[in-house]
């Protein structure tokens, strides 16, 4: 349980998740506004981050259903 906390303690900001999953921001930003994506967090008022492990979850949802589909 504890690396689990440990994941979900850990933030990625944009330029981490676009380099992270080969996508450009505008498209992160469509897919978090169709509900396609894990929407961000604020930490600050200026200040907006991903939670890695829900990144990494969606990355590996994305995955598992290109296998399934034979993609």
């Amino acid at each position: 349980m504890a690396n689990t906390q440990a994941a979900q303690k850990k933030f990625l900001r944009l330029s981490d998740v676009t380099e992270q999953i080969s996508a450009s921001g505008s498209s992160v930003w469509a897919w978090v506004k169709n509900g396609t994506f894990p929407a961000p967090i604020k930490l600050s008022p200026n200040c907006t981050a991903w939670i890695a492990a829900e990144v990494d979850q969606w990355a590996a949802d994305r995955i598992a259903d290109s296998r399934k589909a034979g993609v």
